[in-house]
């Protein structure tokens, strides 16, 4: 009779912990978008440096960009909260995870280079290694094992610019932002449509 009990509230367990983990799945609207903004941000400031803009304006495109990126962020994350019925301990983790990994990154891209801590060549790096952290502990939260091979793709492209920094770093980091963050975005979307909304896929299909 124990052993018959225990069975079952192992089985309890087990299924608590699976719909925790399919209501803490990332819909990747926010991989989308930074993915989006940050790599198109990089184009321009590659053809700004071949093309020898100033300094100070390529910082004030960043400036203005990346304010605006967190604005809207947040705009995204307030109205995607009011949609959640159910708030699991395991979304509140990714949250925090992700709010953390931005503050740094912040102080990385814009006061570290300020402080004159770091050539500005270095913040893509810097951030990549970020993110690369960020990455790996979010494929623990949401059991998303490939997450951990997209974490070896950000430090490998941070060991590779910051041991051949130059121009085309903006480049290879664009490149990077598309390839890691916006197309496993798309990804992500998928799944959570395919996990939290079925009916949905099985209209899409329909009409396919």
């Amino acid at each position: 009779m124990d052993t018959k009990q225990a069975e079952i509230e192992l089985s309890t367990i087990k299924k608590i912990m699976e719909d925790s983990r399919r209501i803490a799945v990332d819909n990747g609207k926010h991989y989308i978008f930074w993915g989006i903004l940050v790599s198109v941000a990089l184009f321009i400031n590659y053809f700004m440096v071949i093309y020898d803009v100033s300094l100070n304006y390529q910082g004030m495109m960043w400036f203005v960009l990346m304010l605006g990126g967190a604005l809207t962020g947040a705009i995204m994350e307030k109205i995607d909260h009011r949609k959640r019925t159910v708030h699991t301990f395991a979304g509140k983790l990714l949250g925090t995870l992700w709010f953390a990994s931005g503050i740094s990154m912040f102080i990385f891209g814009f006061l570290g280079t300020v402080a004159g801590a770091y050539s500005a060549i270095y913040i893509c790096p810097i951030i990549f290694t970020v993110l690369g952290v960020s990455y790996y502990v979010s494929a623990e939260i949401q059991q998303t094992s490939w997450f951990k091979f997209l974490s070896l793709g950000w430090w490998a492209g941070a060991a590779f610019l910051f041991i051949f920094p130059g121009m085309h770093t903006f480049l290879v980091a664009g490149v990077m932002l598309i390839a890691f963050q916006t197309l496993p975005g798309f990804i992500l979307y998928r799944r959570w449509r395919k996990e939290l909304n079925p009916s949905i896929i099985k209209s899409d299909n329909k009409q396919l």
